[in-house]
């Protein structure tokens, strides 16, 4: 993946959808049709998709992930896999990539006493809430699917990319 292409930050902090894609397809590429909620542009994602995410998070120098987004992913892994062996499968696959991301904790004092989430963090719950205070507070690229979640941090001028704009890159 070329810097030229895209924008590569130094940190960034990854949301529930990216996050998904590259754990089911560090576990096996081929594997990621089986999670129901990963998508590109509505058509659900593939290898060519985890290979293009994952060299732009190989690209980054810190990543960051809250509580809460380790466990919406763990529990969307949870719904969409039945079997026992293939969830522990993944988790092992990926649990030297767990040990390498930051995890970023952000109080619920801190979201309820921050400006703009005091009175707005209904509209977008606790654990995007502190995903964006953690991409903040550390001067980290939200990367998400969640269009809501990347309109609210071009409102808030946080530094954010939509998950769309870096796979689109397997239309080249």
């Amino acid at each position: 993946m070329s810097r030229k292409l895209i924008k590569v930050p130094a940190k960034v902090a990854i949301d529930t959808g990216p996050l998904l894609l590259f754990l089911a397809g560090n576990y096996d590429p081929r594997y990621i049709s089986k999670i129901k909620r990963i998508k590109y542009d509505g058509i659900a994602c593939n290898e060519i998709h985890y290979d293009i995410l994952s060299q732009y998070l190989s690209k980054t120098k810190e990543r960051l992930i809250t509580p809460g987004i380790l466990s919406e992913v763990w529990n969307l892994i949870d719904n969409d896999i039945c079997n026992k062996t293939e969830k522990n499968e993944i988790f092992k696959s990926n649990i030297n990539y767990f040990r390498l991301i930051n995890e970023v904790y952000v109080s619920k004092n801190d979201i309820l006493s921050d400006k703009y989430f005091e009175s707005n963090a209904w509209k977008f719950g606790f654990s995007d809430a502190s995903l964006v205070l953690c991409a903040k507070n550390n001067n980290a690229c939200l990367l998400t699917n969640d269009y809501p979640l990347f309109n609210i941090c071009k409102h808030l001028k946080i530094d954010s990319s939509h998950l769309n704009t870096i796979l689109a890159l397997a239309d080249l």
